[in-house]
């Protein structure tokens, strides 16, 4: 009988042990430090682009391993969990504030290092939570093999291609305030984020402000360009809009604004524009006044979109124009009543008599002078993403 009874639990034993690690195989949300939270709807939306797209998406937030162990640490994770060939896996090293990619199969040339950096770590960096950080991870990837070919859809006599890295316009996860300098108290930001949303409501376009203590070594207008396009700021399908970095630094000379704008928003803003923007927000923010200084951002911002004329009105504005002109000239012919018209040019002269008449030609000279362009909107530049942007940026 003690026999028979330690055959069963021998069995048992063995299927739990089968059973345990196919279950950890399905895990894609790894937490050591508990600063994500519920991981549940992450597990299943993960789950969800791994069997739409044949792709597994991991991602892992431990603490302090240093620089080579977070790298070896995303590696081993991608090896030991995921159940497709292809696939990417992200490690956030919360001790030591280091990240890491790893890509298997296909996904080494859908995910370059350039969209790893600008798109997906900024998803995940640019966020109140760990929590958004990990659903906007997963979303932009969702967002990058939406466009790519289905891994388990056979191609057949496919033409060779080059790796793309062309930029993927993803969907705003994040606020119009991104207060992560923490310059402002939540009353104000949250009176600054209704301005922005009334703003941007009334005239199809979305107005953004944003801090941060860093620009993260990039160049200011480079960080507010990336910022706007990799986190998905923009109205409409042309992604309408402009933004407003501060820059808090370390001290004087090292603060800095920059603004990008994007679509019509490039059209809205002149290089004087911006530039006068700026100027108006640096002496409120030397006094601290931070609130008063993006309040004025706002202003201006205002003030740009209501001064733009609609190309309606130049037609319009002519015939009125045309309208007013004939109304005047009829208007004081009416006035000549007494006015005759003579039958020799004679008649106009009185008593005048020519003796003589030369025409003698003295000299000519003709001078040129190139006609003014006219211009609207300000200069333009490409970002990283390659796409146009517009702005400006001032160091104080």
């Amino acid at each position: 009988m003690k026999n028979k009874i330690f055959a069963v639990l021998t069995v048992v034993i063995l299927c739990l042990a089968m059973v345990v690690p196919a279950s950890a195989a399905n895990t894609h949300i790894f937490d050591q430090t508990n600063a994500i939270g519920s991981l549940s709807t992450l597990e299943t939306y993960a789950q969800k682009i791994e069997d739409n797209y044949g792709y597994s998406v991991l991602l892992s937030v431990i603490d302090g391993v240093g620089t080579e162990g977070t790298y070896g640490y995303c590696e081993d994770l991608y090896n030991a969990n995921a159940t497709k060939e292809n696939g990417i896996a992200l490690t956030y090293n919360y001790g030591d504030n280091l990240y890491a990619f790893y890509c298997s199969g296909e996904a080494e040339n859908l995910f370059p290092e350039d969209i790893q950096a600008n798109t997906l770590w900024n998803a995940f960096a640019y966020t109140e939570t760990y929590y958004e950080g990990a659903y906007a991870y997963l979303a932009a990837v969702d967002a990058i093999l939406s466009k790519a070919p289905a891994v388990n859809e056979p191609v057949t006599d496919a033409p060779e291609t080059e790796p793309t890295t062309e930029f993927v316009p993803v969907d705003r996860t994040l606020s119009l305030v991104e207060d992560y300098a923490d310059v402002l108290t939540d009353t104000e930001e949250a009176e600054l984020l209704t301005k922005l949303e009334s703003l941007g409501e009334a005239n199809d376009i979305e107005v953004g402000v944003v801090t941060v203590d860093s620009y993260d070594g990039k160049d200011p207008q480079a960080f507010a360009d990336d910022f706007y396009d990799y986190n998905g700021y923009g109205y409409g399908e042309n992604d309408d809009g402009f933004i407003v970095v501060f820059n808090t630094g370390e001290g004087d000379g090292n603060r800095n604004i920059a603004i990008s704008t994007h679509g019509k928003g490039v059209d809205l803003l002149t290089d004087m524009e911006i530039d006068v923007i700026i100027e108006m927000m640096i002496n409120p923010i030397k006094n601290g006044d931070f609130a008063g200084a993006f309040d004025s951002f706002v202003v201006e911002c205002e003030n740009a979109i209501d001064s733009g004329i609609s190309i309606i009105w130049i037609p319009v504005s002519i015939l009125i124009g045309f309208g007013l002109a004939f109304l005047i000239v009829k208007i004081q012919a009416s006035k000549l009543k007494t006015v005759v018209q003579k039958a020799d040019a004679a008649d106009y002269v009185g008593n005048v008599m020519l003796t003589a008449q030369y025409d003698n030609f003295m000299y000519k000279n003709v001078t040129s002078s190139p006609k003014a362009k006219s211009s609207s909107g300000g200069s333009t530049h490409s970002g990283s993403s390659g796409r146009t942007h517009g702005g400006g940026n001032k160091s104080f």
